[in-house]
């Protein structure tokens, strides 16, 4: 059945309702709290009475609103208009609900369209829990400007820039079936009438008074911004009618018991041009006053059906028409656009008010040392942004709990004076509403100013900058929420560019429309999978493979990053270190990533050197090792190591060659470390310093393969393809030899320490806590121990764990940084680390029967299986590592792939990891997840 037009409908309801049914809809009830069930059972006793207009929720949770809105709905002989403070969201008002950013952050952005998507999500989210009405105003129009009706949240000092955001706030509402507020103070009169929307007519107020005050309390409790769009004939109201063409209702402010009689009080308000009025739980005083009212003349029925009818024009404008009460949008509410959006828009608030020594965005980071003081935190500890500090360079954190209390400055600035650059985060004091800085602090950032570098990120509204107008490194973030402290961290390292501009005057200097456009250099940021085309809820199978694993004691543990067009959509922990379960992972937990060291170390050494023409592909190796001259490796290229074409042995069982009758030979080893026996191989077990150097010569002496028979063509390489550690044996002297350094300072020198990499490293026990690395094997056969700390490949632990072919140590997160870099064609941070063209070299397939690149693996393309996942693209490249761990880059997709556990703790023997393919199918789950996924 088609609907029934609204002026039909109305008039249908108005000739069934009888007048007390009329007085009634002219007033909403109060639920204070829609999770006590004394304030619902209120309420709902008050509807078996009286056929109120509707409810306004004024606090609770936002899991029991729409259910308690079902409820009352269905106790209710008409439909209700529901009424919720949501100006920045239902957050506003209900628990674990959403809330946007403030009106001040809002102000600062200078792309409006997502003003307009917010409003939208606003009214997705109220719709979803039943509130059709935004009852907070959302403009503020007073003496000629536009301001929040919360201290110091204003769009704009600008009147025209503040209306016309306002405005697209309003719409997105509006056009998603929720009806905001507006408020306007009366400019000659001091009656206050409170309405929602704009309409075709502009109620003046009557001469008398209106009883309710805006900033009134009720139980001592206040509820801010009761909303009530104060509507008087001013000039721009045409602007409200124009652009937002609402019902028009008008609403009173509550009535208040300490103003007496409550009828009077209701009387008074319709006089003054209300259309609804707010009745609190006084709805029986207030129908008796209007009844009264209308005997004595004082009221016409013409007034009651004039308001009746526009109450009822809102309910069906919002779809309370008799067609099953309509409670929610057909475009249901989804929480991960919401959080998408709300962070959209702080990147594009978050403003760098001064910038005059060019410190951010912050390019180099092996220079300087980092710290942060976060001033005022409610809860000391890592805050949000220091966490997001820390994954872009190794910081020390400091905090002041409350800088109105005594603080030892002198002993603070001793120790944070020493660092090169300090991120001070300024929050709200827990006193707010006051914009001036404690004397004693703004003295010590002063003095710290002149020490060392300061960046001030204030988390607090834009006045608050009044007295910080004379620090040159200057960044407005405007709120405590999570994501803007998430988000202020990736703008000062470069992964975001600054976009945002003061919205008001916050000092003479510090003028609206102030802000420094900074650049973005090619670093990691952060997202949500929906930025990058990533269906979330596909993503959620990460966890349930992951965990299956676990159960299955594929591995005790593991780390999973997902990164797609330059941000990381997925960085989880899971389990634990050890099947005791005592020490979960995390994302700081370092792990042994065995032969990805072979690309993460060595392929980065060897494609520096290449293009720099320090080594040529197709030289001789012996070239630059002489001593393979006159040996059966004289004449293999580098890149037939590379290729794993040169003839040499898969592996060599270095180790045994240590050992005599009675164990490991006290010629190589000794418990303690002494003299000449300085090489840590293992906890407990020091390998005489020459060990490598044996090592080495075992490697020159070993025999090569068979070549490829005579009849083979001769464009074929002498040797067929054999994988084999030795060649990064050869290829870890050769980067030596030419560099004339070790393999751990050159990686360090030229890529870890300016890519900011904490955890990528040799040996980690020089750097780390042994709690904060997870254990590998329980070691029967060599060490006869549980190998931690120190590297598990037999091979590399005699090279003193810097080998060519494994060594390295890694978390997921510096992994992803790494593989970024390359496959952002070696740009990252600002800085160019391979000449253009090198990495896609290095990476392509060479030959036909094979699926290797130069050093790094690639799909299969010949048969079914592989390293990588099957949906991986052809240009895919990357390794896996006998430990359990996978790093694979995708340039087709954009995509960086990184999986990291311990899977042979306690015992190399557990193959489940591999033979059920743990870590290919949660490859694969991540391609399903791509909204434009398109084949190989």
């Amino acid at each position: 059945m088609d609907r029934m037009p609204k002026a039909r409908w109305v008039a249908s309801v108005m000739d069934t309702m009888s007048l007390d049914e009329k007085i009634e809809q002219l007033f909403m009830l109060s639920l204070y709290d829609n999770s006590r069930e004394v304030d619902v059972a209120e309420v709902n006793r008050l509807l078996q009475k009286h056929n109120a207009g509707g409810v306004l929720v004024h606090g609770g949770k936002s899991s029991a609103q729409l259910q308690t809105a079902l409820a009352l709905q269905k106790n209710a002989a008409m439909p209700l208009l529901m009424g919720l403070n949501a100006r920045l969201g239902a957050g506003n008002s209900l628990d674990s609900a959403m809330s946007f950013p403030s009106f001040a952050a809002m102000g600062a952005v200078q792309n409006t369209n997502y003003l307009y998507d917010i409003g939208k999500e606003v009214a997705r989210e109220c719709r979803r829990l039943g509130i059709h009405i935004n009852m907070a105003p959302i403009l503020d129009v007073k003496n000629g400007m536009v301001q929040g009706n919360e201290y110091e949240d204003v769009l704009s000092d600008d009147f025209g820039q503040a209306f016309a955001k306002g405005l697209t706030y309003m719409q997105g509402m509006q056009d998603h079936g929720l009806i905001p507020c507006y408020k306007q103070y009366p400019l000659a009169s001091p009656v206050a009438m409170a309405g929602v929307g704009g309409g075709a007519a502009s109620p003046h107020p009557k001469k008398g008074k209106l009883v309710a005050q805006l900033n009134f309390t009720e139980k001592g409790d206040e509820i801010a911004d009761r909303s009530f769009l104060l509507r008087n004939a001013v000039p721009d109201t045409y602007l409200y009618e124009k652009y937002l063409k609402l019902e028009g209702l008008v609403f009173s402010d509550m009535l208040s018991p300490a103003e007496g009689d409550m009828g009077r009080q209701a009387v008074a308000a319709i006089q003054a041009g209300n259309d609804m009025v707010l009745a609190g739980t006084n709805i029986s005083s207030a129908v008796e006053g209007v009844r009264a009212a209308l005997k004595r003349g004082e009221l016409s029925m013409a007034d009651i059906n004039q308001r009746v009818s526009k109450i009822l024009s809102a309910k069906y404008l919002v779809g309370l028409d008799g067609y099953g009460r309509r409670l929610a949008t057909t475009e249901e509410y989804a929480s991960q656009e919401a959080q998408l959006l709300k962070q959209y828009l702080y990147e594009e608030a978050i403003t760098v008010v001064r910038n005059q020594e060019t410190l951010i965005p912050v390019r180099v980071l092996d220079t300087t040392s980092f710290a942060s003081l976060s001033v005022n935190l409610t809860e000391p500890g890592t805050s949000p942004f220091q966490k997001m500090l820390d994954n872009y360079a190794p910081f020390t954190h400091y905090y002041i709990e409350n800088s109105r209390k005594n603080i030892n400055y002198n002993t603070l600035y001793k120790q944070i004076s020493q660092f090169g650059h300090v991120m001070v985060a300024l929050y709200e004091h827990p006193s707010k509403r006051k914009k001036e800085i404690d004397k004693e602090l703004l003295t010590f950032l002063k003095f710290l100013r002149k020490k060392t570098n300061v960046t001030l990120v204030a988390f607090t509204p834009p006045q608050h900058l009044v007295e910080l107008e004379d620090f040159p490194s200057l960044v407005c973030a405007y709120d405590e929420d999570p994501i803007a402290q998430q988000v202020a961290p990736q703008i000062l390292f470069g992964a975001l560019g600054a976009k945002g501009r003061l919205p008001v005057n916050a000092s003479k200097t510090l003028a609206a429309g102030v802000g420094v456009s900074t650049r973005e250099l090619a670093r990691l940021g952060y997202s949500l999978p929906e930025a990058v085309g990533l269906n979330a809820d596909t993503l959620q199978l990460i966890d349930s493979l992951a965990q299956w694993a676990i159960d299955e004691e594929a591995t005790p543990g593991c780390q999973v990053l997902v990164a797609r067009r330059g941000k990381i959509i997925w960085e989880k922990a899971y389990g634990y270190q050890t099947y005791d379960k005592e020490s979960p992972i995390t994302p700081s937990t370092i792990y042994d990533i065995a032969s990805v060291s072979k690309v993460a170390g060595t392929m980065q050494a060897i494609m520096f050197l290449q293009e720099r023409g320090t080594i040529e592909l197709d030289e001789k190796i012996s070239t630059y090792l002489p001593e393979l001259k006159g040996t059966d490796k004289e004449n293999i290229t580098v890149r037939e190591v590379l290729l794993h074409r040169a003839g040499l042995r898969s592996f060599i069982p270095f180790w045994s060659m240590t050992k005599d009758r009675r164990g490991l030979s006290d010629d190589f080893y000794r418990k303690e470390e002494e003299g000449d026996f300085n090489m840590q191989v293992a906890e407990g077990l020091y390998g005489i310093s020459s060990l490598k150097d044996s090592v080495w010569q075992w490697t020159v002496d070993s025999k090569l393969l068979k070549k490829r028979g005579r009849r083979s063509p001769s464009w074929k390489p002498d040797y067929n393809y054999r994988y084999s550690d030795l060649s990064f044996f050869i290829l870890h002297r050769l980067v030596e030899r030419v560099t004339n350094q070790s393999m751990d300072a050159f990686l360090n020198q030229n890529f870890y320490d300016p890519l900011g990499l904490k955890t990528l490293s040799y040996r980690p026990l020089q750097k780390f806590p042994l709690d904060r690395i997870a254990p590998t094997e329980n070691d029967r056969h060599f060490r006869n121990t549980l190998v931690r700390g120190t590297v598990h490949d037999e091979g590399a632990a005699l090279y003193g764990g810097v080998a060519g072919h494994a060594g390295l140590f890694s978390n997921a997160h510096d992994l992803a940084v790494l593989m970024q870099m390359n496959l952002q064609d070696g740009i990252y941070g600002g800085d160019r680390y391979f000449q253009e063209g090198t990495v896609n070299r290095f990476t392509l397939r060479q030959y036909n029967d094979s699926r290797r690149g130069l050093g790094w693996d690639k799909p299969e393309y010949l048969r079914d299986g592989g390293p990588t996942a099957p949906e991986a693209s052809y240009s895919s490249f990357g390794h896996l590592g006998f430990t359990g761990t996978s790093v694979w880059v995708d340039p087709k997709y954009d995509l960086v792939y990184i999986f990291l556990s311990n899977r042979i703790h306690p015992s190399a023997r557990n193959t489940k990891l591999l033979t059920e393919g743990v870590r290919t199918k949660i490859q694969s789950v991540v391609y399903r997840a791509m909204n434009d996924y398109n084949g190989r």
